[in-house]
């Protein structure tokens, strides 16, 4: 069977661009089995994998390096002094690593396979010369997570010699963690029963409803004492507290020494006029004298005669321009003091006993 598709020369590639000739269908087949024969001439021309070296890195885990004692380097570990007490899991420690080898001599980073179940947390290093020798001092602070006594896995420095990868290892180091629970103690305690709080809320709740009651209430006296002001204005003091009161904030020294004796008269007389009224309820501060002295016989007021001579002297300064001696004008508020005190209710007596005691 003839193809003459694979033939590439010039004449017969007309059929590849044929497709759409008489008959497309033996081109489209055409295409298809030149397509298969270039896969298989690809596959063909790959090389086949080497099953030896395949094999041998599948079985090829050991290490790339050979232990060796007595070579030209030496690596030597020792655990540093610490504080004299035990060494708990976690706690830090020190482990100093000496690795010793020729000039010419290259090594490698010291290092170990398996750190479990220590942990390398920090690390410094130091080269010192002893002649030919080259020392280096690696000092490594370590931790370790398991008690009892694990042992340091040795430390590996390789180093090439003879066309091979040699190495040195230190030695294995035990060292002794003790536990941080206490001795007495053989396994961690279990949870303890969950405490059992009272439950308060009910009586919070209550103890809230009195305060928010008792808030209330305070809040409605105030409220009720604050319109009783705005409409009736402040409750006054008894009259003989007011007038006494009023009679000492009279700045009689200054008035008298400044010669405002019209002033001063007239400031006393109607401190005395609002007494009159607010204690025996007639206007006297819109009378005159003689008004006032009518007044007084109709309510029979006590001291009649003094109220009246003490208005008729204020009328005199007040209105005729009476200059007083300085002596008459002090003695003005004492006398309106002791008409005051003169006409102000007596305290009721207490009742007494048979025997004369008086009865609480």
């Amino acid at each position: 069977m003839k193809f003459p598709l694979l033939s590439f020369r010039g004449r017969r590639l007309a059929p590849i661009r044929g497709i759409s000739s008489e008959r497309p269908l033996d081109s489209l087949w055409s295409l298809g089995v030149t397509a298969l024969l270039l896969l298989a001439v690809v596959a063909a021309a790959q090389p086949a994998p080497d099953s030896a070296a395949a094999d041998t890195v599948a079985r090829d885990t050991a290490p790339a390096y050979h232990i060796v004692s007595g070579g030209p380097v030496s690596v030597s570990a020792r655990l540093l002094p610490r504080p004299k007490r035990e060494l708990t899991v976690g706690d830090r420690f020190k482990l100093e690593l000496v690795v010793k080898h020729h000039r010419d001599t290259k090594v490698g980073e010291p290092f170990t396979p398996s750190q479990d179940p220590f942990m390398i947390l920090d690390k410094k290093s130091v080269t010192r010369y002893a002649g030919d020798t080259i020392v280096d001092v690696h000092t490594l602070t370590m931790a370790a997570f398991a008690t009892g006594e694990p042992k340091i896995p040795p430390f590996i420095v390789p180093y090439p010699a003879e066309g091979e990868v040699r190495a040195a290892a230190s030695d294995s180091i035990p060292v002794k963690v003790a536990s941080v629970m206490p001795k007495d103690m053989k396994d961690i305690n279990d949870l303890k029963p969950q405490i059992q709080f009272p439950n308060l809320l009910p009586i919070w709740i209550i103890l809230a409803l009195f305060a928010a009651a008792g808030l209330g209430y305070l809040g409605w006296r105030l409220y009720r004492r604050y319109r009783r002001i705005k409409l009736y204005g402040a409750p006054l003091p008894d009259p003989w507290d007011e007038a006494l009161a009023a009679l000492d904030r009279v700045p009689a020294d200054d008035w008298l020494a400044s010669g405002h004796f019209k002033r001063y008269y007239y400031t006393v007389s109607e401190v005395l006029k609002r007494y009159l009224t607010r204690r025996f309820g007639f206007p006297a501060l819109d009378q005159t004298t003689t008004e006032i002295m009518r007044a007084m016989k109709v309510t029979k007021t006590p001291e009649r005669e003094g109220f009246g001579e003490f208005f008729q002297r204020a009328d005199m300064v007040k209105y005729a321009k009476f200059v007083p001696l300085a002596t008459e004008a002090a003695a003005m508020i004492p006398a309106a003091r002791e008409l005051v005190q003169a006409t102000t209710p007596k305290p009721e007596p207490s009742p007494t006993s048979p025997t004369g005691q008086t009865t609480p």
